[in-house]
């Protein structure tokens, strides 16, 4: 038998949790569609029926119950082998998962996040899906949706602004790239389509603009598709804002409901490396876009 997606089977764990596609979405941060294709794939890899879809909910089958202690296993053996084995046991890593953009953002704004004294490492974890705070899989996640279970702690952040932008050359001299007529006058990058229930592609799904001449899976590529000269597309303004080579020509605007979430373990005051990183996190998400 090939080798097992491990993908596959933590989504299929996110499920039993969940009992609903939907939820597994959800906690995931993937599409439900994303979840029923991946199911799909990992019953055609066992060759067996690991879900029953019913009126009441999705139901496991005896399959999927006999693979249930196995998954937990999985995962605690994952949760061993994620923590921190490099570095010395008095400076403490703190873990950071997040969507490519604040992955980039942080990134930039490195020294902020750290302080002054350098006594901790920072892990920058990036990935669309939703990292599992309880099981440790990140020791803080910063994302858009937020979590319906689990026991942790929430905390609302400033959101942040995008605007549609392209290279220079492309939109110099052209009145039609600062209207609605871009939208059917100029070829456009998206995000991947199992990604359209994101809000900037249902931003631009609402403008019509249904036939983009590329998609990228990862949404910091949009900024690389832009600078080719040949597409427009929409990222955030603090990664548009002062590219050499590039305009911004849409006023920004905060897709979707905007929020942005902070998620931290419930025993964040018991880790003080983690809840000064948080606070720190805050700071800067204050001091950028608070006046957003």
């Amino acid at each position: 038998m090939n080798m097992i997606n491990w993908q596959r089977l933590r989504i299929l764990k996110a499920v039993l949790e969940s009992e609903s596609f939907s939820g597994a979405a959800r906690q995931l941060g993937i599409s439900q569609p994303t979840v029923s294709r991946q199911i799909k794939f990992l019953e055609d890899e066992l060759g067996e029926t690991l879900l029953d879809v019913t009126p009441d909910g999705v139901m496991a089958t005896a399959a999927a119950l006999r693979l249930n202690p196995i998954l937990d296993e999985m995962m605690q053996a994952a949760e061993q082998i994620r923590r921190p084995t490099e570095q010395p046991a008095s400076t403490p890593s703190v873990r950071i998962a997040c969507g490519p953009w604040i992955a980039s953002f942080l990134s930039r704004h490195i020294d902020h996040i750290v302080g002054a004294n350098v006594d901790r490492h920072i892990d920058i974890i990036s990935s669309v899906l939703f990292a599992d705070i309880p099981r440790r899989e990140a020791d803080i996640a910063i994302r858009t949706t937020r979590p319906d279970r689990g026991r942790m702690r929430v905390k609302r952040l400033p959101s942040y602004t995008y605007a549609v932008y392209g290279a220079t050359e492309l939109v110099a001299d052209q009145p039609a790239a600062l209207d609605d007529r871009r939208f059917n006058m100029f070829q456009w990058a998206m995000l991947a389509q199992e990604l359209d229930h994101f809000a900037t592609s249902k931003w631009l799904l609402d403008q019509g603009v249904t036939n983009p001449i590329i998609r990228c899976s990862a949404s910091v590529n949009l900024l690389d598709a832009i600078k080719s000269g040949k597409v427009l597309a929409v990222i955030p303004c603090f990664s548009g804002n002062g590219e050499t080579g590039l305009c911004r020509i849409s006023e920004p605007f905060v897709p979707g409901s905007g929020q942005i979430w902070m998620v931290l373990p419930e025993d964040v005051n018991r880790r003080p490396h983690i809840r000064q990183t948080a606070d720190l996190l805050v700071d800067l998400f204050n001091k950028k876009f608070a006046s957003n």
